[in-house]
Parts: structure tokens; sequence; C-alpha cells
């Protein structure tokens, strides 16, 4: 069947909100199956933690830990604050987006796999996801061919994939991970910013189908 539906889904690793929606974008994708053409967009939460913690009034990770916490409460989904008590945070997760990238460009299926066990690594055993030893480690553990994951990341192509899914999102307007963006096949089209809740994106996406019918 060819896909009638098509979905962009905007997220970064680190992202506590996007772990947290990892079990609701699953339901989708399910309810869906091989009507959808289904693209993961990386966009970095941050570029340097300094910075992304003066933004909200911080100063020191472990600050930041009862937000997760908060996060962890208000989603029912299970995170450990870890990472941020005990100052293991990226100090960049566009690196952790980029092996995210090129790990999807070498085998779309394992780099999927990729993309949710470091958010296992971050959020449930407090690793920092930003050591490309253990980003490297991961990838191996997985099956992806380290020598093809290392070309993509040498040769510019994971990078200028990634800059692709950034300066897609400046042009769509998100401002907020998760985000979903639905489009049918006449280009209508439904953006959802920072919601979780499957039923709502099985609504959008079956409303679209029938539009487009």
């Amino acid at each position: 069947m060819e896909p009638v539906l098509f979905a962009d889904w905007y997220t970064d690793p680190f992202c506590s909100w996007s772990y947290a929606a990892e079990g609701p974008i699953g339901a989708f994708r399910q309810h869906f199956g091989s009507r959808l053409s289904f693209r993961h967009r990386l966009f970095p939460l941050y570029r340097n933690i300094a910075e992304f913690l003066q933004k909200h009034g911080l100063s020191s990770q472990q600050e930041f830990s009862p937000r997760i916490e908060k996060v962890s409460r208000m989603t029912g989904v299970s995170m450990s604050p870890r990472v941020w008590e005990t100052g293991q945070a990226p100090q960049s997760t566009e690196d952790c987006c980029l092996f995210v990238e090129a790990a999807l460009l070498s085998d779309p299926v394992k780099g999927e796999a990729f993309l949710s066990r470091l958010r296992e690594l971050a959020f449930l055993e407090g690793r920092d996801i930003g050591d490309p030893e253990l980003l490297g480690q991961t990838a191996t553990a997985l099956g992806i061919d380290r020598a093809r994951l290392e070309d993509l990341l040498r040769s510019g192509v994971a990078l200028a994939a990634l800059a692709k899914d950034q300066e897609k999102a400046r042009l769509e307007g998100v401002t907020v991970r998760p985000t979903l963006i639905l489009t049918n096949s006449e280009g209508d089209r439904v953006f959802i910013g920072g919601l979780r809740n499957p039923d709502l994106f099985i609504l959008a996406g079956e409303t679209l189908i029938r539009e487009a019918s």
C-alpha cells in the first residue's frame, strides 16, 4: 500500500518530553501501519549547556533535576534525574543529534533503536550521551556499521541532514519538542506541538486522509 499520510516528528535525544512521547507516537504509527510515511527530524535542544541553563534561570545542572522529576510525574513515564544530578548532561545535544542522523542514514530501523537506546541511557541510567565513545559503543551494540557511521559523520553528510532538519523546523515554525506535522496527499497539514496524546494524533491523521479521499 502506498502511504497516504506523511509525518515529520521533531525531537531531540535528550528531551525528556520527547522520551515521554515514545509510547504515544508508537501507538500512532502502529495504528496507521503502511498507510503512513514517518520521518524523524532532529531538532537540537541546546548547543551550549551553560547558555541553556542560563536561559532557564539556572546556574548548575543539579538545579535542572526537579524539572525531570516533574515531567515524569506529569506523564507517568519513569525517569531518573541522575544525569543532571551528577553533572552528566551533554555539553551540546547537537552532537547527539549528529550521531542519530548518521545512524538513521546508515540503517533506518537500527537508527530508531539507537535513538531509543540513547534516551534510556540518559533518562534511566544517567549516562552522558554526549560522550563519543559511549555513542560509538551503543551503535556497535545495536549492529550499526561503525565504519559507515563514521564515514557519514566525517564526510559531512550527517551534518547536512541535521542542517536540513533545522532549516525545515524554522520554516515550519517548530519551537517545541516533540512536534508532529502531518500532511496528506493533497498537501493539507496539521501541526501538533508539544502534545503527547495518541488519540489526538490518530484523529488528526484519519481526518487528513478523509479530506484527501
